[in-house]
């Protein structure tokens, strides 16, 4: 005579095989497949973010407030610029960041020069007026497509440069051009990008964006296309760099702008930042990247990365990030990547669509929570978690990954992971575990996913969902772990070896 949770166990398989449940469940997954086709559709014909998460909201995305662009006041007054030797800037930037980009960007120059804004507030016109009247007349050249400028801009810490709404500015591929900002950055309505033939001297050079130093950035509703170089912030497109030895300018807020074969929008070292109804198509890079970035806000962004990319990246000890309401959609590896040391993120609400490989991917980092997600179609697992402590992974719907509905690998002993009240449907396994630690899991539906419920190690404890005398209980399993001290992030500091969630005692 079978055990009980063996009947119990054949009495689930035979309910979730029937052939109307199937038949219901490839159904949906199918219309909500096409309904995603349309949107990506939406995003690479123009749309905006508002329109295109609008049409989402059948599939649970909400529009959310987010903070509105406090711009100063577009009062030209007072714009000085001078030529400054290249080297000045470069020289500033590098003690920030830290990069040894120097010699290349030295190298793509025609003229080792910069146009400094040295006070004032300019617009392009403006920009251009002043550069005529310090006998830079090719600096700057107003054509039927923008203004092109033909030598870098530095923007210093007394100046601010607006580009408003209905100016263009160009920046010259071929002359080694780029915008860097010490003091104010700021858009309303206008476009920056890169533009005109290679660079005889870099092949690889492409412009690129930065604010840093006591930089700020502030934009809204514009258009950003061409720009970035490299894998790594700050030249992979458009950067807002804080922290070191300087002061920090207000938080970067960037919002209702569309990013077109733009590396990444990345914020490093950033405290406050907020990125909101922003579309991201064709990125060389992660679409957004958070490198060392504390307290940063994502909602309602719409991304489709490019081949190689990441469609969001939260790496380098970044914490207190909170992403929600994000269409991420055909990233050609992870689309949702947290890594290196990062902590406190919480992901709710997001749709992870198409991606070549995870949909939601954490390695190395801790005290995630994972709540009201979908994440669909993508091609190895839904959430995959590698190295991670104290997750908390509720109200989630994994349908029809090419892998595991969830996926729990190499945890260190002291890691703890919390899977409640999720849907999983038509995955190639519910949830896989190698090497895990103390895992409960408690009310998940896998009605739909049968009969593969469970892979890897905890096979061997199936025996306890489907043990009728314990039903509606917990089921916590305590696995095999790896007995190891918590690993360092990058920084040096231990990693945490506890989580404090809403609702803890």
């Amino acid at each position: 005579m079978p055990s009980p949770w063996i009947r119990a166990s054949l009495l689930a398989l035979l309910g979730a095989t029937s052939g109307s449940v199937l038949a219901a469940d490839y159904l949906r997954t199918a219309a909500i497949a096409a309904d995603l086709r349309a949107l990506q559709q939406a995003t690479r014909s123009g749309g905006s973010a508002g329109d295109i998460l609008g049409a989402a909201a059948p599939l649970g995305i909400d529009m959310l407030q987010v903070p509105e662009t406090p711009f100063p006041p577009l009062v030209i007054d007072n714009v000085t610029v001078a030529a400054a030797p290249i080297e000045l800037v470069l020289a500033q930037l590098a003690l920030q960041t830290g990069a040894n980009f120097h010699v290349a960007l030295q190298q793509a120059q025609a003229v080792p020069q910069v146009l400094m804004v040295q006070s004032g507030v300019a617009d392009l016109p403006a920009l251009r007026a002043a550069a005529i009247a310090a006998g830079l007349p090719d600096a700057i050249e107003h054509t039927a497509d923008g203004f092109v400028a033909h030598m870098p801009i530095a923007v210093w810490s007394e100046a601010t440069l607006i580009v408003p709404h209905g100016q263009t500015l160009l920046l010259d591929r071929e002359q080694g051009a780029f915008l860097v900002a010490a003091g104010t950055l700021a858009g309303d309505g206008g476009s920056i990008a890169g533009f005109g033939k290679p660079n005889p001297r870099l092949a690889v050079y492409n412009p690129f964006i930065i604010t840093a130093l006591s930089g700020e950035m502030r934009f809204a509703n514009m258009r950003f296309a061409d720009l970035g170089m490299g894998e790594f912030a700050p030249l992979t497109g458009v950067t807002a760099v804080q922290g070191g030895f300087y002061r920090r300018g207000d938080a970067p807020i960037i919002r209702d702008s569309r990013f077109d074969r733009v590396g990444s929008l990345a914020l490093v070292g950033t405290l406050g930042g907020a990125v909101a109804r922003n579309v991201f198509v064709d990125s060389g890079g992660p679409a957004i990247l958070l490198a060392g970035a504390t307290t940063t806000r994502l909602y309602n962004n719409v991304t489709l990365a490019g081949p190689a990319a990441h469609g969001i990246k939260i790496t380098a000890g970044s914490s207190d990030a909170t992403l929600r309401d994000n269409l991420v959609d055909a990233a050609g590896l992870n689309g949702i990547f947290i890594d290196s040391g990062a902590a406190d993120i919480t992901l709710e609400n997001n749709i992870v669509s198409g991606a070549k490989r995870s949909g939601i991917s954490v390695a190395s980092a801790d005290c995630i929570v994972v709540t009201a997600n979908l994440l669909i179609s993508n091609a190895h697992s839904g959430l995959a978690i590698r190295d991670s402590a104290g997750l908390d992974i509720r109200d989630n719907r994994l349908f029809a990954n090419g892998n595991a509905g969830i996926s729990i690998t190499d945890q260190p002993d002291y890691a703890a992971i919390a899977i409640a009240a999720n849907a999983l449907d038509g995955n190639q396994v519910g949830i896989r575990g190698s090497t895990t630690a103390l895992l409960t899991l408690e009310n998940n539906d896998f009605s739909g996913q049968a009969p593969r419920l469970l892979d890897g190690e905890l096979v061997q404890f199936s025996d306890r969902f489907f043990d009728v005398a314990s039903a509606g209980a917990p089921t916590i399993i305590n696995g095999l772990q790896l007995k190891r001290t918590a690993p360092l992030t990058p920084s040096g500091a231990q990693r945490p070896i506890s989580c404090q969630f809403d609702g803890d005692a």
